[in-house]
């Protein structure tokens, strides 16, 4: 959680900061509701800055997923939580203008999803070895020319409520710090 706010695992952190950062990790570790939802299809077409699927009317509709996608047979939508609880504390920490105390909830959401993410990404890889395969680098709405709109139609084409994950008419995921990304499966060559 350190790294996340520039520190290096031996900087040497005070006392009082030192209590807040034990006593917000324990709380997150009690908070914490991890939760994830993927799916893989089989790309049916890949050009003009469109990609589709092979059974669906999903598209992505992104110059630069396009490209990461272009030498893959397959891509994998995820969506990844930790659910609500620690999003609730965080606010109400906030609300009681406890801010430095909300800082390490805020710090623990964000090092966790990201550890969900990795944890699907992991297993995704492993699968795709045992196929012949190696992912693409993971890409998300919001990165590049991909719009964040496209958020709700990947939770959709992945059934990501029924982990809790949505996102809201402004493309702001629910609950707070959920991600959504694609990878792609390509061929033996590499990361991308």
């Amino acid at each position: 959680m350190y790294k996340g706010r520039g520190m290096g695992p031996s900087a040497a952190v005070p006392g009082r900061l030192a209590e807040l950062v034990v006593r917000g990790m324990e709380a997150g570790n009690r908070m914490a509701a991890p939760a994830a939802v993927r799916e893989t299809m089989q790309i049916g077409r890949c050009a003009g800055g469109v990609v589709t699927f092979a059974g669906s009317d999903f598209e992505i509709r992104s110059e630069d997923v396009a490209r990461v996608l272009s030498p893959c047979a397959r891509a994998t939508l995820i969506g990844a939580t930790i659910g609500g609880g620690i999003s609730a504390a965080v606010s109400g920490l906030m609300d009681s203008k406890a801010m430095t105390a909300a800082l390490i909830p805020d710090a623990y959401r964000s090092e966790a999803v990201e550890a969900v993410v990795e944890a699907v990404v992991d297993r995704l890889e492993k699968e795709a070895a045992g196929e012949g395969f190696e992912l693409t680098r993971r890409f998300s709405p919001g990165y590049g020319d991909w719009p964040l709109q496209a958020k709700h139609g990947a939770l959709k084409e992945m059934g990501a409520a029924r982990r809790g994950i949505s996102a809201n008419d402004r493309c702001i995921l629910a609950p707070e710090k959920s991600v959504t990304a694609v990878v792609g499966w390509a061929a033996g060559g590499g990361k991308r």
